[in-house]
């Protein structure tokens, strides 16, 4: 399994760093891609990455079998602006491949009207700009082939489901022993 982060300025900081090693410690191979200029990165709270690449660079993304969208305020606010995030949204939609979104990233999918039909989650507070069927208060929803977080706080049990998802349970399990989690 391969998935796409879809990484901008602005992200939250727990809500990357845990489904990225997550997903590596699951077996599947992670690619950060910038929609920015650059490939260099500053979070929420002021962590550097460097992405792996430009999303304006990459040739094949048919070749990813999942994308995912971290939260943060100007994050998702840079994510939201960009007409190409949209775009692979609404192609990873149609083609019913995996897509990830936790905290206020599930406003890019009701954006790209990719939640019209679903049931979803959001951080608190978010839920006033979501088009959605349905909008719950569960901290991980999954839907068809989304699934939706509320925050920070549920970034980890967040992640377990993606795994359970995009691997097996029992992967999802083990990696779960591994860390100690709840």
């Amino acid at each position: 399994m391969k998935v796409l982060f879809l990484m901008a300025n602005g992200f939250e900081e727990t809500e990357f760093v845990t489904p990225f090693d997550y997903f590596l410690r699951g077996g599947v191979e992670v690619s950060l891609a910038s929609i920015h200029g650059e490939t260099s990165l500053v979070g929420a709270h002021g962590l550097k990455i460097e992405t792996d690449v430009l999303l304006a660079e990459i040739e094949d993304l048919n070749s990813f079998d999942a994308i995912f969208l971290p939260g943060g305020g100007l994050g998702v606010k840079n994510l939201r602006a960009s007409a190409e995030v949209k775009k692979i949204t609404q192609d990873f939609n149609s083609k019913k491949k995996w897509i990830f979104a936790i905290c206020a990233a599930p406003l890019v999918l009701s954006d790209a009207g990719v939640l019209a039909d679903k049931t979803a989650t959001c951080y608190p507070g978010c839920e006033v700009e979501l088009n959605v069927k349905e909008f719950v208060t569960e901290r991980v929803v999954v839907c068809e082939n989304i699934i939706t977080s509320r925050g920070p706080g549920s970034a980890e049990e967040f992640s377990f489901q993606c795994l359970a998802q995009m691997t097996s349970k029992e992967n999802a399990c083990s990696i779960q022993k591994q860390v100690v989690a709840r």
